[in-house]
């Protein structure tokens, strides 16, 4: 928490969605039954809807240590024909058997919650350094951020949705990547997948250009997303005219 969490992943009190967020937003509600937001960023900053999934968590929830660890994602699963793996659903049965406090892989802790009440004020504002790890009121085990981290598979709690997320890329006809730098799995994963199945590829990004070639149908839109998606919202409105 001190070394690494409160001073690289604390957001600021002020901090609303930018353009790009509220475009995306007005897109997805307006094509609810067939456009879903799977994002990897955890500052909460995407505006609510059914169709958002916040895969590798946010910031300001927190959840319980187990005592032992399911480790991360792998091949060892018997369920081979999912056309897209991203969490291990054996190993998520087995940890969902073993667990006795619930926020260990069901719900989410919030600041509020947890104890000593002295570090919730140091966790909630980023400033200054606690004294000891916060700890889960039900269990008293130590408490990690609701985060995903490197160490970690996307079956390791609830809040990440994998299930959710392997469906909903599974059955996609169009996958659109916004700056991303593709250096993870789930990015991995959903290029896979577009390989495999010949699925369109957009790419919004700045940078991180992807080649189109016989295997991946991809196009790079370069540009800043807050300026780029403004413009496709403007032009499928234009479109709807």
């Amino acid at each position: 928490y001190n070394d690494f969490w409160l001073p690289n992943l604390s957001l600021p009190r002020n901090a609303q969605p930018n353009p790009a967020h509220h475009a995306l937003h007005e897109i997805v509600m307006r094509y609810p039954t067939t456009l879903s937001i799977i994002t990897q960023n955890v500052d909460g900053l995407h505006l609510p809807c059914q169709n958002l999934i916040e895969a590798h968590g946010r910031l300001g929830f927190f959840k319980c240590i187990p005592d032992e660890d399911s480790d991360t994602d792998s091949d060892d699963d018997d369920d081979d024909e999912r056309l897209v793996h991203l969490g291990n659903r054996r190993k998520r049965r087995l940890a969902m058997s073993s667990q006795r406090c619930r926020f260990q892989q069901q719900d989410s802790l919030a600041v509020h919650q947890l104890e000593p009440a002295e570090s919730r004020t140091i966790l909630e504002s980023g400033r200054g350094r606690i004294s000891e790890a916060p700890k889960c009121p039900s269990c008293s085990n130590a408490v990690a951020p609701q985060a995903l981290l490197f160490d970690e598979g996307y079956h390791s709690h609830d809040f990440y949705q994998f299930q959710k997320m392997e469906e909903w890329l599974a059955n996609a006809e169009v996958i659109v990547f916004v700056g991303t730098s593709f250096a993870v799995r789930l990015p991995e994963i959903a290029l896979e997948h577009a390989r495999a199945e010949n699925i369109p590829v957009y790419n919004f990004n700045t940078q991180d250009m992807l080649e189109a070639n016989a295997r991946l149908n991809a196009t790079n839109l370069k540009g800043p997303s807050e300026q780029l998606l403004p413009r496709l919202l403007q032009e499928i409105k234009e479109l709807e005219v």
